[in-house]
C-alpha cells in the first residue's frame, strides 16, 4: 500500500479486523479462545489483499476500469511530431 495515509489505513484496519475476527464465530471455531495477537496479523494481511486490485479474475468490465484509472493518474503528453 503505497502513499496511503496513516488515517485511511486504520480506517480499512479497522473493517479488516472486523473481518479478521470472524474467523472465531464460526460452528466450528466458536468454542476456541480468541487470539488478539494472530487476529491483528490477519488483519494486516487481509487490508493489503481487500484493497489491491486483483485482475487475475477481473471482468473486462473491471479491466478496463482498472486501465483507466491507472491511465487518469499519467500526465501523459504526446511526442512532438514536428
Amino acid at each position: 500500500m503505497k502513499n496511503l495515509e496513516k488515517k485511511e489505513y486504520e480506517r480499512r484496519m479497522v473493517f479488516a479486523r472486523q473481518e479478521a475476527v470472524k474467523a472465531w464465530c464460526g460452528e466450528k471455531t466458536s468454542s476456541k479462545e480468541m487470539d488478539a495477537e494472530l487476529a491483528e496479523e490477519f488483519a494486516k494481511i487481509l487490508v493489503v489483499y481487500m484493497y489491491e486490485p486483483h485482475l487475475g479474475c477481473a471482468t473486462t468490465e473491471q479491466l478496463i476500469n482498472e486501465i483507466i484509472a491507472r491511465v487518469d493518474n499519467l500526465d501523459y503528453r504526446p511526442i512532438d511530431q514536428g
